[in-house]
């Protein structure tokens, strides 16, 4: 990627205004699109960086654990340099320092990117790198909503295949030994609880071997 300067009425700076908001055009479309966190995080860090002419690490704040990365991808914490994790810790810009903060439904963003020298970033490339990243919160938000969305629906169908798993051997033991349902489900419950073996696991061996339950674990 080319680096960008600040915008100045110049021609010079015009062109590179312009470059920028395409960079923040594709960039935020990519955003939009990805479905992998990773991806996010790496699209997020590699843009803000360019808009701001130095080397962006990003810090994402979820409800069980921090997530670091920079342009290549995410990194564990211990890569990364402990200038750039007290600035991460910050809310605001300083000591030639640029710290932005998105807050999302589900994760606090922070990006901090050294400024070299001692010129700071025009408001046109603040603002790009704002947008972007409210764009990165936003790429969380939705794709920690969709995974949970899936696993919520992993469980149910799991609990759906248990139920006609447990539904099955039920029937096998009221026709084998002429019993209400009650009663068999009552036999293969106390069998799981008795040997530690969960209802679904010995419903499934009861129909895989036609055995009685205290014969399958």
């Amino acid at each position: 990627m080319s680096t960008l300067h600040p915008a100045t009425p110049s021609a010079d700076g015009s062109s590179a205004g312009r470059a920028a908001a395409e960079l923040i055009t594709e960039a935020a479309r990519r955003l939009v699109r990805s479905e992998d966190l990773e991806e996010a995080l790496s699209v997020a860090a590699a843009s803000i960086g360019e808009v701001l002419a130095g080397e962006a690490v990003l810090r994402v704040t979820m409800s069980q654990h921090d997530l670091y990365a920079g342009a290549s991808g995410p990194v564990p914490l211990s890569a990364v340099a402990p200038a750039f994790r007290k600035a991460l810790e910050a809310s605001r810009s300083h000591d030639g320092d640029v710290v932005l903060v998105s807050r999302g439904e589900h994760a606090l963003c922070r990006v901090c990117v050294p400024v070299p020298g001692t010129k700071l970033p025009g408001p046109v490339e603040l603002t790009f790198a704002e947008l972007l990243l409210h764009s990165l919160v936003q790429a969380v938000d939705r794709i920690v909503t969709v995974d949970r969305f899936r696993q919520s629906e992993a469980n149910l169908e799991r609990a759906v295949e248990s139920h006609r798993l447990v539904g099955q051997a039920m029937g096998i033991l009221i026709e084998r030994h002429r019993i209400v349902s009650e009663e068999a489900f009552d036999i293969l419950r106390r069998t799981s609880q008795d040997n530690n073996v969960k209802l679904r696991e010995v419903a499934q061996r009861v129909i895989e071997s036609g055995s009685e339950p205290d014969e399958v674990v």
